[in-house]
């Protein structure tokens, strides 16, 4: 199938001053780490671009740039490349910084700056005109919060992941069928007078300082202990990432007897910020968790990196449908039949659909009419400060 240009793009990525390698390492070995990065930023472009289309392999003509072209995403329902490229950039950014620490040590990897971008491509392909392009690219500032970098700002996040001095919010999740609050979402952000309040800057911080792993799982107790000033009837979702959700460390969490008895209230909602490298490795996890009564949630799927093969691989119980979809309904794209049919496939293998991001009426019958069984978002319900809603309530 040929896609036209407007519908193509660049993956490119940029050492800044790659000449810093031949000071420190030499020729000879910065000659060898270019084959090894080459190799390496090849494999980290099929896993970004696992659910697109890819023409040709990674290109670089120099130690320093590499670029791939692809083209639009495979899936069953329509999706905004707009919301597509921060994410990209923002998982891509966070792998290059890891291969450039495996390729070159700790103490010279951590301190080389790298530009991964996601630009339109040229209408010409040609060398010449694809770095053209990226090399105007460069030139501009790239939209960073420089509060959000240095040793304080570490130093600071260190401290509220180990002190606890998260701020646990929940969102409201509504059935459907009678309207009625059946759960919440839980929520984390910094304190109200930091740089970390909002969940962006607080998980963008974790993952420029490697902290990802820690701030989750900190994230993930924080709510669960919550559990018990909700009413006994309701569930929660909590949030982790593949890396947690695999780890020793969360099976370990998961054996204490406190925590086996919660599991029937609790729903692990497993975010896509970053692609499932080992989907069997993820497969076999899940099916020894099935045993202990654990309850997986597949978040932005259709929009992500997570779809309907993931979904037919994990059998979760809740499948969110992202916000992009759920934004699309009304509009003249069809793709309240898509979502129709999804949702549809869904139901077939054991779970429930959840809309998210709902924001009008409209949006919510058409979920209702479609078959989701769940919804949330601001039309039913702001996040609220945990203290704020249960401590409140049960006074």
């Amino acid at each position: 199938m040929t896609v036209p240009n407007d519908q193509r793009f660049i993956l490119a990525v940029q050492l800044n001053q790659p000449e810093r390698f031949l000071e420190i390492f030499g020729e000879v070995i910065v000659k060898l780490a270019y084959a090894d990065m080459t190799r390496d930023i090849q494999r980290l472009s099929e896993i970004l671009l696992q659910k697109y289309q890819c023409y040709g392999s990674i290109t670089s003509a120099y130690f320093g740039r590499w670029y791939r072209v692809f083209g639009p995403k495979v899936g069953l329902m329509p999706f905004d490349m707009s919301e597509q490229i921060p994410l990209l950039q923002e998982v891509g950014a966070a792998r290059m910084h890891e291969l450039l620490i495996t390729n070159f040590g700790q103490a010279t990897g951590s301190r080389q700056d790298c530009r991964l971008m996601i630009l339109p491509a040229p209408e010409c392909l040609d060398d010449k005109s694809v770095n053209q392009v990226i090399d105007h690219a460069l030139e501009l500032v790239p939209d960073t919060n420089p509060a959000l970098h240095g040793n304080e700002t570490r130093e600071l996040l260190q401290l509220l992941i180990e002190q606890d001095q998260l701020q646990c919010y929940f969102q409201p999740i509504f059935s459907l069928a009678d309207q009625e609050i059946v759960g919440y979402e839980a929520l984390s952000r910094g304190p109200i007078d930091s740089v970390f309040y909002t969940a962006d800057a607080l998980f963008t911080a974790a993952r420029q300082f490697g902290m990802t792993h820690a701030l989750e799982f900190a994230c993930l107790k924080q709510a669960i202990n919550w559990l018990v000033y909700i009413p006994q009837h309701l569930w929660i979702s909590v949030n982790l990432g593949p890396e947690l959700f695999m780890s020793y460390e969360f099976q370990q969490y998961l054996s204490n007897p406190h925590i086996k008895s919660s599991l029937s209230r609790i729903v692990f909602e497993l975010t896509e910020h970053l692609p499932i490298e080992s989907a069997v490795k993820l497969h076999t996890v899940m099916r020894d968790f099935r045993n202990t009564g654990l309850k997986l949630s597949l978040d932005d799927t259709g929009c992500g990196f997570f779809d309907m093969t993931t979904v037919e691989e994990l059998r979760p119980a809740i499948v969110k449908l992202c916000i992009t979809v759920i934004s699309r309904i009304g509009r003249k794209d069809g793709v309240e039949r898509e979502m129709s049919a999804t949702i549809r496939a869904i139901t077939a293998l054991g779970g429930m659909t959840l809309g998210e991001g709902v924001e009008n009426v409209q949006q919510a019958e058409v979920l209702k009419q479609c078959g989701a069984a769940l919804v949330q978002g601001n039309l039913f319900g702001l996040p609220k400060p945990a203290k704020e809603l249960f401590l409140t309530e049960s006074a």
